[in-house]
């Protein structure tokens, strides 16, 4: 790992401008990421090139995953003469976008489906139209997966009209597994392929000429009237910053009390066969997603792979990197493997380490921060294909001036219940080894 070193940083959330941070925060750079399957089932991005001197622009944006993406693109949509950049520290949506299991849920954590979700769903399915994006978009069967007795009976008792309850019994016979005491099937939920997603909001950046950089990290962030963003080749300066860094935001010295990395290792079987899938209901449930507090989620691939995505845990000092991915590698086969005893035998054929943003409450933080020409999105709980696209355009919104009655939604930025270093070392990572052992 190589660190950012120390460097100055804006004020926001609680810090002020000035504060150096140590080598323990500063901005991981240079980690490589191993491409994940869907990146290579997707179009091929054409490359972006690197921030090389200095650019003044309107609208700078940290981060090119879904949320910088939408941003930039709405920017341009809604003010066309004005100039957005973004700014990615490796490839564009290399991050979180291209790791997730390819659920598109309608909801925001912690909020249940609503008129405002609602809103938010269709605006990105209008964009999905809108832009002509090939995401394998369906509608498709999900299941909410209940692990332990209570958790199950609490389901049950608030089970929903328009939702299906699924017994222990009947799960053990259609799905093959006995690890399970209930479960709960929702009346709409849809499957996307990630990979073509960021590829989709990539070409629609492109169209609508949003400046992309790759490989220019930010590590530097000079508040101000006009605010200026360092990286190691160049420097940007802008009238209104958006920070869509998501788990990699604490290390650039944002809200490291009130949000954390919880890293994941996410595999992918070989091809299965049309028999395999039916036999284990799979071409009937492809989606899959535990209720708990380090939740394994599963999912098929448009090419008939099984995916399966295990929570690792908490690294120290918001690092986002884990140490041993071989070990990470072995815990979640072992994990699926107590789900699925058919898993055993079968041929793992990819797989990939990832990082998602989390906060205690499961709100995500999104507004106006450091005097109002700052403002950030991140930090979605592991379930953000809609809400980061649709925190884009909000966002956007914003900054133009255009009235928007989800607005409010960009308010969340306080309220956060807090835990510091060093207590999320010493407490809180013990804590998360050990439940992501059941």
């Amino acid at each position: 790992m190589v660190a950012g070193g120390k460097f100055v940083i804006a004020a926001g959330a609680g810090l002020a401008a000035g504060v150096v941070v140590d080598r323990r925060s500063g901005v991981e750079r240079d980690g490589t990421r191993t491409l994940s399957l869907w990146t290579l089932e997707a179009p091929p991005i054409p490359r972006a090139p690197r921030l090389s001197g200095d650019r003044e622009v309107d609208v700078a944006i940290v981060g090119g995953g879904y949320t910088g993406l939408a941003c930039g693109y709405y920017l341009k949509k809604l003010r066309p003469q004005g100039s957005v950049a973004v700014l990615e520290s490796h490839r564009l949506g290399s991050g979180a976008s291209s790791r997730n299991s390819g659920m598109a849920l309608l909801h925001y954590p912690p909020r249940d489906e609503n008129e405002m979700t609602r809103r938010g769903f269709e605006r990105w399915r209008q964009f999905l139209e809108d832009e002509q994006v090939d995401c394998d978009y369906q509608q498709d069967r999900v299941l909410y997966l209940h692990p332990s007795e209570a958790s199950a009976e609490r389901a049950r008792s608030r089970i929903k009209p328009s939702e299906r309850w699924i017994a222990a019994d009947e799960l053990r016979e259609q799905i093959g597994t006995s690890f399970y005491a209930g479960a709960v099937s929702p009346a709409e939920s849809f499957a996307i392929h990630p990979g073509k997603l960021v590829a989709g909001h990539v070409a629609a950046a492109r169209r609508v000429e949003v400046e992309l950089y790759e490989y220019s990290p930010v590590m530097e962030i000079r508040p101000g009237k006009i605010v200026e963003l360092g990286t190691p080749t160049g420097t940007v300066r802008a009238k209104q910053v958006v920070i869509a860094t998501n788990a990699y935001t604490p290390r650039l010295g944002f809200f490291r009390a009130t949000m954390f990395p919880v890293h994941h290792y996410t595999f992918v079987t070989r091809r299965l066969s049309r028999e395999e899938l039916r036999r284990y209901q799979l071409d009937h449930w492809r989606m899959r997603y535990e209720e708990r507090f380090l939740p394994v989620s599963t999912s098929v691939t448009p090419s008939g792979r099984f995916i399966v995505r295990v929570l690792l845990g908490y690294a120290a000092w918001n690092s986002c990197e884990w140490g041993d991915i071989h070990a990470a590698r072995r815990l979640a086969r072992t994990t699926i493997a107590r789900r699925y005893p058919w898993t055993v035998e079968t041929e793992l054929e990819d797989g990939w380490h990832g990082v998602t943003a989390h906060t205690l409450d499961s709100r995500s933080i999104a507004g106006p921060i450091a005097g109002g020409n700052l403002h950030v999105s991140i930090a979605y709980n592991g379930m953000g294909v809609v809400p980061a696209h649709n925190n884009g355009y909000l966002t956007a919104s914003r900054i133009v001036g255009k009235p928007d009655q989800d607005l409010a939604l960009l308010c969340g930025t306080r309220g956060h219940p807090p835990l510091p270093e060093p207590l999320r070392s010493l407490g809180f990572k013990p804590l998360m080894r050990l439940l992501r052992a059941s």
